[in-house]
């Protein structure tokens, strides 16, 4: 009989497991919402010569190549615009990333291009952009733009 009891206790020990899977799996990812700080929101006039683009600045080699392709234009009429239109001109890339959008050059004025949603997500961060003024406000050529810069970036930044 004893050896019947030990047998019992045996197999019924071996027979248990734990099976808590709660330790084991992580928690879900909760998408953040990420606020921008503003840099700049305008439109150029058309002749800069600035395309159509959705750009990920992360470094000032790069942020400055791309202030001195606007100031360029309009240095021969006296006119820092970066320095005239942008909130801040100098950026520590150790600590932000920045988003540049600049729309198509419409024959009107009126428009913009607009970013109006930043998430980050499990494996990436979501811009969306979207024009929320249609235009035919004016007769000028323009060319809408949104600069913003969000906390470092560390996955990739896809645009919506």
């Amino acid at each position: 009989m004893k050896k019947i009891v030990v047998c019992f206790l045996l197999v019924l020990n071996f027979g248990c497991t734990d099976n808590d899977d709660n330790e084991l799996s992580p928690e879900p990812f909760t998408p953040v919402a990420i606020t921008p700080t503003l840099i700049g929101k305008n439109n150029l006039n058309g002749s800069e010569g600035i395309s159509q683009q959705t750009t990920v600045i992360t470094n000032e080699t790069d942020w400055n190549t791309f202030k001195n392709e606007i100031d360029s234009y309009y240095q021969p009429f006296g006119i820092n615009y970066t320095e005239d239109y942008f909130s801040e001109t100098t950026i520590d890339f150790t600590s932000y990333t920045v988003i540049v959008i600049f729309d198509q050059v419409y024959g009107n004025g009126g428009h913009t291009i607009d970013i109006t949603d930043i998430t980050e997500y499990e494996e990436t961060i979501i811009v969306t952009v979207e024009n929320l003024q249609t235009g035919n406000a004016t007769s000028i050529m323009t060319q809408p733009y949104h600069i913003v810069k969000i906390p470092l970036a560390a996955k990739p930044i896809v645009f919506e």
